[in-house]
């Protein structure tokens, strides 16, 4: 038997460049300064040139090799002339190795975007495997994988999911894994919309190459395969390291998959997906949700230059640089628990993208708004920009300086509701109805000034057209039933609906650096649970638009929160923040998350569990954690609660209860990936501090997801308008227009992008059978219908991914 090894490195140059106090600064682990780092992969080079034999793959992401042509261009001219000779292949394709199962859609597709064009333009290659040391999967990349130019994808190291579509399912949380037949190793891995990738299937790791050549000769005929893939971080191959390879053949990927894809064979059909992340709460997600603005904020960018292009054939302005930004932050190791100086420069970077998207946007709004014929009227006139090509109602917020009434360029009254705002401002709320990606002119009346708040003590029961609510004073909800029926949504539980809880680890997990064996660790105490109470009357204000409430509390003495409730009369939705005021606050253990601050919801509901994910929906497997892109919903057919996040993806549903985790922090070194329970390296002190605002919704509904338009209705929720205010004046555009608007509603928009002089509208179909797409389009033309790999479409598949190809008339 000729043993084949495909050695691939992973580096982890991002946090030894960007951290001083990661752990991954430790020889032999890691080098003290990135200077030496490159040292080593010059070393790997010397010992490429010296050993025609020697062949070596590298899982280096875009984002990383950028860094390194800056810092050291020689070596990565090295490694784009040992490419072109077959001697090194780059592995991945994306920008900055994520956990792709907990980003968006379009963060995912532009991973594979920005990825392959750093790789073109450094070394000159494609990416054809998607071979990582991180699990990095979900039941759409196969998708995306085909779209980019990658042909196979193998099992990662890390925690992940095989689900024969025949039946069975193989989770693989142990580092060793398990051994797979000689014989059966690939599978084909299958995306919602039918794409298939082959996956190679080994055990993935094997401790030193001598022991696995011996443990493998002695099984004889029941060996594993025998193409061994290791992907370790970044070593040194060294005269030694070569020797001790001296028994095995040295390839790439590419080469050994595509002479077993060529072998032919049946290959069951799998979906593959991972839940699991470094998303834990660390920082109460203060980088996720950064993130999710910054990308709001491009995604709107992107959305109103292509309404300028197509309105005033203004040429839309890049937004690469905020992208890579953004891209960038996604890096797993800057999500990780042993990186909190490199999440600290990330979140600083990602604030100022979307400062940076956000001027791109009003620049483009105001160009617009300033040719928009508002001369005549009563009061302000005021610009409503819709970035959603759906139709949708938006609710518009803003700061004014006095209490307002708002009017409809017909001059009906809109309802809405001022009250106090940030320095001395008034802040008005109201709903804005649009038919798709476009704007609509309102006028600001003045109005004398905004209602004072109420306090009340006593529950609060509020009624709409959809639901009845009743809101106790500590502002848990003790009742949420649909309307008409009275569908009781909420269990008969004394705790209640939107429950925070937690417990306080200070002493449990203290820093023990540098005592005892790493596996030694023990937690030191209990966790004392903490419980919310509030510290003051709920505060009340009533209006044409709903009903707003705040009110107070805590949990022990380090955490301090504010809740804000916004109810609408005319909406189905429940908006609510909480705003945490963290003192150094040591809450939860890092390896038990229902230790850690989570906001519960009991349901009533005994029913599917369903999500979205990157470019599709899939249904929860039963009490494991999940990542919803935005939304998560529990219905039994009849009636149904959706729960909407911005930036906080870990959600489970357990004993009917539905939760989603917001925080952790400790001060100490009992961290790790969850799959040991030994200390790390290093402590760090990542106590929960400042103020952070956390913003979710609740949707309750009648019937199934697909029913209640849940993912028309998260959207519309994580996609605010942009209001321009400004002074009466003459133009040549009308005063409401709306250009762009998808009328299929099994169809979800993603983005609307300007590509060159197409405006792109990038969406996918959740329907059950294939969707013809139809829009209504208001000077624009509709040219093709493409799938992402560029073929003409005359409909989308169920999750297949398409754009809409948009020119000017």
């Amino acid at each position: 038997m000729r043993w084949q090894l495909a050695f691939a490195q992973h580096p982890m140059y991002l946090i030894i460049r960007e951290c001083a106090t990661c752990a991954e600064r430790t020889p032999p682990w890691g080098e003290p300064t990135i200077e030496l780092y490159v040292d080593r992969v010059r070393r790997n080079i010397v010992a490429l040139r010296a050993h025609p034999e020697l062949k070596l793959g590298y899982e280096w992401s875009g984002l990383e090799l950028e860094q390194l042509a800056a810092d050291a261009p020689d070596v990565v001219a090295d490694l784009r002339a040992l490419a072109a000779d077959g001697r090194v292949a780059f592995y991945n394709g994306t920008y900055a190795q994520p956990h792709l199962q907990t980003l968006s859609s379009e963060a995912n597709l532009r991973q594979f975007e920005h990825g392959a064009r750093a790789l073109r333009e450094l070394c000159g290659c494609q990416v054809r495997t998607y071979a990582h040391q991180e699990a990095s999967v979900h039941d759409q990349l196969p998708q995306l994988l085909r779209a980019f130019g990658l042909r196979f994808a193998v099992v990662p190291r890390f925690a992940s999911t095989l689900t024969w579509l025949e039946g069975g399912e193989l989770m693989l949380f142990d580092l060793e894994g398990p051994r797979f037949v000689h014989g059966q190793d690939l599978v084909a891995w299958c995306g919602l919309d039918g794409t298939e990738i082959p996956l190679y299937l080994h055990t993935p790791r094997i401790g030193r190459v001598e022991d696995w050549l011996a443990r493998e000769s002695m099984a004889g005929l029941l060996h594993a395969p025998p193409l061994l893939v290791s992907i370790p971080d970044l070593q040194e191959t060294s005269e030694e390291w070569v020797e001790r390879h001296r028994g095995v053949e040295l390839v790439l990927l590419d080469d050994a998959l595509e002479a077993r894809a060529r072998a032919g064979g049946p290959r069951p059909r799998v979906r593959f997906h991972s839940s699991w992340s470094y998303i834990e709460g660390l920082g109460a997600e203060e980088l996720s949700r950064a993130g999710w603005r910054a990308e709001t904020a491009a995604l709107r960018a992107e959305a109103l230059g292509a309404l300028a292009l197509a309105l005033l054939d203004r040429p839309a302005e890049p937004t690469d640089a905020i992208w890579r930004t953004i891209l960038a932050a996604q890096h797993h190791d800057v999500h990780c628990f042993c990186a909190p100086g490199l999440r600290r420069k990330a979140i600083r970077r990602l604030r100022q993208a979307a400062r940076s998207g956000d001027a791109l946007a009003e620049s483009a709004a105001y160009a617009i708004a300033s040719q928009v014929d508002c001369a005549v009227g009563n009061g302000t006139p005021m610009i409503v920009f819709g970035a959603i090509p759906e139709p949708h109602t938006a609710v518009v917020s803003l700061d004014v300086p006095a209490a307002v009434t708002v009017v409809t360029d017909q001059g009906e009254a809109v309802p809405a509701e001022c009250t106090p705002g940030t320095g001395g401002a008034t802040r008005v709320q109201f709903l804005s109805r649009l038919g798709g990606a476009g704007y609509a002119t309102f006028w600001l009346l003045p109005a004398g000034e905004s209602r004072p708040a109420t306090p009340r003590e006593a529950p609060v029961t509020f009624e709409n057209p959809f639901y009845r609510l009743s809101i106790e004073p500590d502002g848990t909800f003790s009742s949420l039933a649909l309307l008409p029926s009275g569908d009781e949504l909420l269990a008969g539980r004394a705790l209640g609906g939107n429950l925070v809880t937690a417990t306080d680890s200070d002493g449990v997990s203290p820093r023990r650096e540098g005592q005892g064996e790493r596996e030694d660790w023990r937690p030191s105490a209990p966790a004392r649970p903490l419980r919310w109470s509030h510290t003051g009357p709920l505060q009340l204000w009533r209006s044409a638009l709903g009903m707003r409430f705040t009110t107070a509390g805590r949990l022990g003495s380090s955490i301090h929160a504010d809740l804000t409730v916004q109810l609408y009369h005319q909406l189905p939705r429940i908006d609510m923040e909480w705003a945490f005021t963290f003192r150094r606050a040591s809450i939860g253990t890092f390896y038990d998350d229902e230790s850690k601050l989570c906001v519960h919801w009991p349901l009533a509901i005994d029913g599917a569990v369903t999500h979205d994910i990157p470019f599709g929906v899939v249904e929860a497997r039963p009490d494991r954690p999940c990542f919803p892109v935005s939304w998560l919903d529990v219905s039994d057919g009849a009636r149904g609660l959706a729960y909407f996040h911005r930036g906080t993806p870990k959600h489970w549903v357990r004993r009917g209860t539905l939760t989603n985790l917001l925080a952790w922090g400790e001060d100490t070194e009992a961290i790790g990936s969850r799959m040991w329970r030994h200390n790390w390296p290093k402590a760090f002190d990542q106590r929960l501090r400042g103020r952070h605002a956390i913003q979710s919704a609740v949707y309750p509904h009648p019937g199934d997801w697909r029913r209640a338009g849940v993912p028309a209705m998260a959207r519309a929720y994580g996609a605010a308008p942009l209001a321009c205010v400004t002074e009466p004046h003459g133009g040549r555009l009308p005063r409401r227009a709306e250009l762009v608007a998808l009328q299929a509603p099994d169809v979800v928009s993603t983005a609307l992008t300007v590509r060159g002089s197409e405006i792109v509208c990038r969406a996918y179909s959740v329907g059950v059978q294939p969707s013809a797409v139809s829009m209504r389009l208001d000077g624009l033309r509709c040219r093709e219908l493409r799938s992402l790999g560029g073929h003409r479409l005359e409909r989308l598949a169920p999750f297949q991914v398409g754009e809409l190809v948009l020119e000017r008339k």
